[in-house]
């Protein structure tokens, strides 16, 4: 019953418990997804990233310090974060673009919270305070931005492939990848790492079972999990890293 209760608790902690010869049991820290992009990609000449909801650069910046002949696109609709991240990534040859990524091209509003990273274009949940805590994701208003589907993006930006989509849009992603299926039938893109919201936090967000439905269709399957939290013992927010089937 201990031995259960202690799995089930260091699972929701992004840990795991396997077994090994000729050693009984070892403890392992979930993997790193960057390590694990690293080693799946390789080192070559043309490789290509997309960072979509860059925020303030800080994914856009780890890519670069592990693919330092990469091209990388950043995508932040939100004004002030988008400064901070032009001038992060100052010298460091990364394309940053003031829009979002969607379903479809055009104004669209984006929804504004006291904490920035949760900005959507999505509206909140009623509910998401019960998710993560009272007061901590406070509506603070909306403004236009300049939206752009994946598939416009490719051609506007002259991506003839993509190495690594990294989508991480509060709710958003399921909308962008299904908007996207051409694209991900093509074998355009190899591999796709997104976050995956599975409480309720925005308005229309899909489930997790969608999510898998959606991949499997477009010809893509699980390489792993990472970055897991959880309230109350319940999964609420995990990454998950997609690869192209051959």
């Amino acid at each position: 019953m201990i031995k259960s209760l202690l799995k089930k608790f260091l699972l929701s902690q992004g840990y795991v418990i396997s077994k090994s010869l000729p050693e009984d049991v070892q403890w392992q820290a979930h993997r790193n997804y960057l390590d694990d992009t690293k080693a799946l990609v390789g080192d070559a000449d043309d490789l290509c990233i997309m960072d979509v909801g860059a925020y303030i650069g800080q994914m856009a910046m780890a890519y670069r310090s592990r693919f330092p002949k990469a091209r990388i696109l950043a995508f932040e609709p939100c004004p002030e974060s988008f400064n901070i991240l032009t001038k992060k990534v100052q010298g460091c040859n990364i394309e940053c673009h003031k829009m979002a990524i969607a379903e479809k091209s055009g104004q669209t509003e984006l929804q504004l919270f006291d904490f920035a990273p949760a900005n959507s274009i999505l509206p909140p949940h009623p509910n998401r305070d019960k998710v993560w805590g009272e007061n901590k994701l406070e509506a603070t208003g909306s403004l236009q931005i300049e939206a752009i589907t994946l598939e416009d993006a490719f051609n506007a930006f002259n991506i003839r492939h993509l190495n690594v989509l990294k989508l991480d849009v509060q709710g958003l992603e399921h909308q962008i990848l299904n908007a996207a299926k051409g694209l991900l039938k093509a074998g355009r893109i190899d591999f796709i790492y997104l976050e995956l919201i599975l409480l309720p936090t925005y308005q229309n967000q899909e489930t997790i079972a969608n999510y898998f439905k959606l991949m499997e269709e477009v010809g893509f399957e699980l390489h792993n999990f990472y970055n897991l939290s959880s309230v109350e013992g319940q999964l609420r927010q995990v990454d998950a890293l997609f690869k192209r089937l051959k």
